[in-house]
């Protein structure tokens, strides 16, 4: 017992010294930073055209602002229950109002580097729903269309309702009596170009009013014959077009005196059959000075009724865009400034200035959103053709099967990668400057390449550059062009098979329907030295391919190995393996395929690992591993890792439901029998008629003893030897390590099962100058099995300073030392307990029990180097061991198994999430946190990928802002989240900060408040003020509108920062400002609401500096 004692004291009891831990502060952080690809469920578009910024609304409650590459601001409403239905911009004064489904209102501020939810404001009241909006060219306030009929004017800088209401009645009063019944919601509110008092009313039912708000009184009343979709003004405000449910649209005036007769006639672009409603209409003008039409919908419904279309009409140009999702809204934007983004000096008066000539302005480009990804159209192209998306790429455009994260790819490797991806989009896209270009970008690139690899379900790897905040599209290699089949298409373009008439041009990328499921990309890897791509797929397919830098014509050699050939009884009852082509085979530059493994039974492949500096591969199945020489193009060896009993074919059908049933309830009841035995024993030694009562408290005190000295740990069940999928290989693993002696070392192979079994096999690879000609030989060397059985998720060597051995030529190219000298020791990490080993004795040397102590499983491992320090040669670095846990928890480790850091990373309900994740040798990571987006995060405090940038404001959008004393939150920032206590989630409206010196200036002593903020001794406590603004609107009251405010105090004890809403499910921290103040104690609470009600002082915002 006391060397039990001596062991756990020395293990388990030592605390980290001071220094230890300032170091790890120093190295490890956790941090959720940028999110890379589309917004899952987007539904609500924006476009600032002054700052040249868009905005994007999602289901979920996000929002998200981006400009030029790199300039990206996040937030996220406390509602993520609540879909953001409209966005509209404050027109170069970097604020946006967002309305959601729930009716709510919220103000939300560019705050130069962060994205601040300011106001919130609830309108309620029956058929107060809020049907359309429209921001004044003042800026002042926002026109509510709602559904009952009546506009309401919102005040931009109070966020309150004010008494300025448009009633319907009002409004009917010169209408055709069959109106004044009830012509519907407002369905669109659009202020006229020139007059900026005079807006133009729709209502559902056909109904258009133009309304003079000066007078009060209509000076055109309209009438359509058909329901009304949208309304869009023309030329100089002189005239106007509606679009309508039956697929037309059409032109009236309102330049002369009251008339409600069209200018021309209504259009049926697509009739005469009946057609499809047209949802929103836009009239601009081209780059030449032509009338330019677009509009959303208006197919015919008998055959197109599930075409999603946006159309673009020029004189004789007429074009149909074809999605491949559901359209939900468009802008167009004009041609990109030198500069980017001008500023203006002074503050456009009307729409008309706003927009740039609005309804007369230069449409450049067109941008559209659909719900799979962003599409955007260059209209001074004489094709029309799409430009390169810089980001909001959609990585979901084929269901994403698999991803590996690649560091430090060599500049030529990079360099082929991207000429190549550049030949694949020749002509494809134009190359106009990219329309959204506002905000400015601080910082730098950062030297090393970062690519990230996706496979997917149509058999294609694609390549992103995610060396920094954007994740950019480089190359997609497909492998669907090697095989042949009758399920397989030809990737014939059917366009051309359609009918002339309507005129549709499929455009985007979403497509995610996959010919063959068996194309399925399981398994990919890139050497980033040699820049060699090895991909394993779901029919046993293993495609060996290198990057050449023009195109080539030659055979694809293929390498079948049949792993069961020494089990005669066993039958396969999946799926056929794939045909590969067979002749010569063309290949354009950048990956061509040289070679083509086919296992045998043609089971998915579980496991992949290449070592290009001795020119082999092995994949791994349910049913065994196999070798392969990629440099000769054969076989090596292979390992059948079924049980020898085991003839049902593991991997091809699920598990049998009826067996596992039957053995589960067996086990069930064998742990049921044995828990009541033992309660009985325990009944029995405790009762005091027993006569062996004296030996059994002194047992008592001894087992009492232990459980102090031994750790609590959780009862881990043995798994059953005859698993169903016990046999399949889930982690393989090339090293140069000492496996037969410790003299030298040796070429290996580990690879580990799902049954807790490690295999070690030794290597013989020939000279360099008879590599060619001499065959590469395997042979198994040592066998290790796990006691619990635990399947084996990763396997790494350590070389004598317990820093993992170089990958492969990473010595030979210099990018990596050689390793040190000493002992290696070997980490085998199982799903319930990491475990380090002696080599070559394979003795246990330490371990970590993760499921035991924590109640987890290790899903994915990975080693990364942290480093802090000055710059040059003091920086201290550490290799730890990351692991992601089936409960979505990150944690760190270091080479003798002590943990530096345990953060909660990932939802544990977010399984795709979870399985999806891959680590980088930084310390980051990213996943997979909805279908189409990547969330990045970083474990390392000084390795932090986030948006360096800000939005730069003209002077006289100060006079629209207010003044904030903390520093914003920049994105991503992490910050400690508050008690339920200090952020209660029903908070809707704030109004900034107040800080100990705003107090003290408006106290009426002042000496009282004179303290020293310096001083830690000082006694002070907390207020949170929330102000909540509910308008409840009655229609039978005259004035129409009542405003209840409430307004409450809660007081802390201890310092508070400000609040901070945190939502794990997008990975999104938002600061809102309410009103957090910290003062001494003994304030008068009055005295802090008078300075919550204050206006605030206007926000100091960079000016650029005048020219010389």
């Amino acid at each position: 017992m006391a060397g039990r004692m001596l062991k756990f004291i020395r293990g388990k009891g030592q605390q980290p010294s001071a220094e230890r831990q300032k170091l790890q502060n120093e190295l490890f952080a956790f941090r959720k930073t940028v999110q890379h690809g589309f917004p899952h469920r987007a539904s609500a578009l924006a476009w600032d055209p002054l700052l040249r910024l868009c905005a994007l609304g999602t289901a979920t409650g996000a929002l998200k602002v981006y400009g030029r590459p790199g300039v990206e601001l996040y937030g996220q409403h406390t509602n993520p229950d609540s879909a953001v239905t409209h966005i509209q911009f404050i027109p170069g004064s970097g604020q946006l109002i967002s309305l959601c489904d729930d009716n709510s209102l919220h103000l939300w501020e560019i705050n130069e580097k962060s994205l601040v939810e300011l106001k919130t404001h609830v309108f309620e009241g029956k058929n107060k729903k809020i049907s359309a909006l429209c921001v004044e060219s003042s800026g002042k306030n926002l026109l509510l269309g709602t559904e009952g009929g009546n506009i309401y004017t919102l005040d931009c800088n109070t966020f309150t309702i004010n008494e300025d209401v448009i009633y319907q009645d009002v409004v009917m009063q010169n209408c055709p009596e069959d109106f004044k019944v009830n012509p519907g919601a407002v369905e669109a509110v659009c202020e006229h170009p020139k007059v900026p008092s005079r807006i133009l009313i729709g209502y559902n039912r056909g109904l258009v009013v133009l309304w003079d708000r000066a007078t009060a009184t209509p000076t055109h009343t309209i009438v359509c014959n058909q329901q009304l979709e949208s309304l869009c003004w023309n030329d100089e405000g002189e005239h106007f077009t509606s679009s309508h449910n039956d697929g037309s649209y059409v032109t009236w005036e309102v330049a002369s005196t009251a008339s409600d007769r069209p200018l021309k006639e209504p259009v049926t672009p697509y009739g005469p059959y009946p057609c499809k409603s047209i949802t929103k209409i836009l009239n601009r003008t081209s780059v030449d000075g032509e009338e330019v039409t677009i509009y959303a919908g208006g197919m015919p419904r008998s055959p197109y009724s599930d075409k999603f279309t946006v159309t673009v009409q020029q004189g004789e140009k007429h074009v149909a865009f074809d999605f491949t999702s559901r359209v939900i809204d468009f802008f167009t934007t004009t041609p990109v400034p030198p500069d980017g983004v001008p500023l203006q000096e002074v503050r456009p008066a009307t729409p008309a200035q706003i927009q740039v000539q609005t309804v007369n302005q230069v449409a450049a480009a067109l941008v559209v959103l659909v719900e799979e990804e962003l599409v955007v159209i260059d209209l001074c192209d004489d094709k029309w053709r799409p430009l390169r998306l810089p980001y909001l790429v959609s990585v979901h455009a084929c269901a994403v099967t698999t991803a590996t994260l690649v560091d430090n790819v060599a500049d030529n490797v990079y360099d082929n990668i991207v000429a190549a991806g550049n030949k694949q989009t020749e002509n494809v896209y134009s190359e106009s400057p990219w329309p959204i270009s506002g905000g400015i970008v601080e910082g730098c690139e950062p030297a090393e390449r970062q690519v990230l690899l996706t496979g997917h379900e149509d058999g294609s790897v694609r390549f992103w550059d995610v060396t920094g905040v954007v994740m950019t599209p480089l190359y997609k290699y497909t492998t669907a062009t090697l095989f042949s089949g009758e399920e397989i298409g030809e990737n014939n373009d059917s366009q051309n098979d359609e009918e002339e008439w309507p005129p549709f041009r499929r455009i985007g990328t979403f497509d995610p329907y996959s010919d063959d499921p068996r194309l399925a990309v399981k398994r990919v890897l890139l050497c980033p030295l040699s820049g060699m791509l090895t991909i394993g797929g779901a029919a046993g397919h293993i495609v060996i391919a290198s990057l050449k830098t023009s195109p080539s014509t030659a055979e694809v050699k293929s390498i079948p190995v049949n792993i069961v050939s020494d089990r005669d009884g066993f039958v396969w009852k999946g799926h056929d393996q794939l045909t590969l082509r067979s002749g010569a085979l063309t290949f354009p530059a950048g990956y061509q395929a040289s070679a083509v493994g086919q296992l045998s039974p043609p089971a998915a492949v579980t496991a992949l690992a290449a070592q290009w500096e001795w020119g082999v591969v092995c994949a791994g199945t349910a049913h065994g591993l196999a070798l392969l020489d990629a440099l000769r193009v054969a076989p090596v060896a292979h390992k059948c890792t079924l049980n020898p009993h085991d003839h049902s074919g593991a991997g091809d059908t699920p598990i049998s439901r009826r067996k596992s049933f039957k053995k589960s309830l067996r086990e069930s009841f064998r742990r049921l029998r044995k828990g009541r035995s033992q309660r009985r024993q325990t009944t029995t030694s405790a009762s005091p008629t027993s006569p062996t009562q004296p030996a059994k408290r002194v047992a008592e005190k001894i087992s009492e003893t232990d459980a102090e000295v031994k750790p609590i740990e959780r009862a881990v069940e043995a798994r059953p030897a005859d698993d169903g999928f016990g046999s399949m290989v889930r982690c393989l693993y090339f090293a140069r390590t000492f496996l037969i002696n410790t003299q030298t070392t040796t070429p290996t192979l580990w690879a580990g099962t799902n049954n807790g079994t490690v295999y070690a096999f030794t290597i013989h690879v020939p000279n360099t100058n008879k590599r060619k000609e001499d065959p590469v030989t395997c042979q198994l060397a040592k066998e290790i099995q796990l006691k619990h059985r635990a399947p084996v998720i990763g396997i790494t060597v350590l070389d004598g300073a317990a820093v993992p051995l170089p990958d492969p030529l990473e010595v030979e190219r210099g990018v990596s030392p050689l390793p040190e000298s000493g002992a290696h020791r070997v980490v085998i990490t199982s799903e319930e307990q990491f475990k380090v080993f002696t080599l070559p004795a394979l003795k246990p040397h330490n371990k970590y029990k993760l499921t035991a102590h924590e109640g987890a499983r290790v899903r994915r491992t990975a080693f990364a180097w942290f480093e802090c320090g000055a710059s040059g040669a003091e920086r201290h670095r550490e290799w730890c061991l990351l692991c992601l846990t089936n409960l979505g928890d990150c944690l760190v480790l270091s080479p003798d198994l002590r943990r530096q850091l345990n953060a909660a990373a990932v939802r544990k309900e977010d399984i795709n999430g979870i399985s999806s994740l891959c680590f980088s040798k930084r310390g980051e990571a990213l996943y997979l946190h909805s279908s189409s987006e990547l969330q990045r995060i970083t474990l390392s405090a000084t390795k932090v990928t986030i948006a360096q940038c800000h939005v730069l404001l003209s002077p006289w959008a100060v006079t629209l802002r207010g003044a904030s004393d903390d520093a914003p939150l920049t994105n991503g920032e992490h910050r400690e989240e508050p008690s339920v206590a200090e952020a209660a989630h029903d908070l809707t409206a704030a109004s900034g900060d107040i800080t100990v010196d705003s107090v003290r200036d408006h106290a009426a002593e002042a000496s009282e408040l004179n303290i020293n903020l310096q001083n830690s001794q000082v006694n002070t406590s907390s207020m949170v003020v929330k102000t909540t603004t509910r308008t409840n609107v009655n229609e039978n009251s005259v004035d129409g509108v009542t405003t209840t405010t409430t307004t409450t105090t809660t007081t802390n004890n201890s310092i508070t920062e400000n609040i901070l809403e945190h939502s794990r499910e997008e990975g999104v921290i938002t600061r809102i400002e309410t009103g957090t103040v910290t003062v001494p104690a003994g304030t008068d609470p009055k005295l802090i609401l008078e300075m919550f009600d204050r206006q605030r002082a206007p926000l100091a915002v960079p000016v650029p500096p005048a020219e010389s």
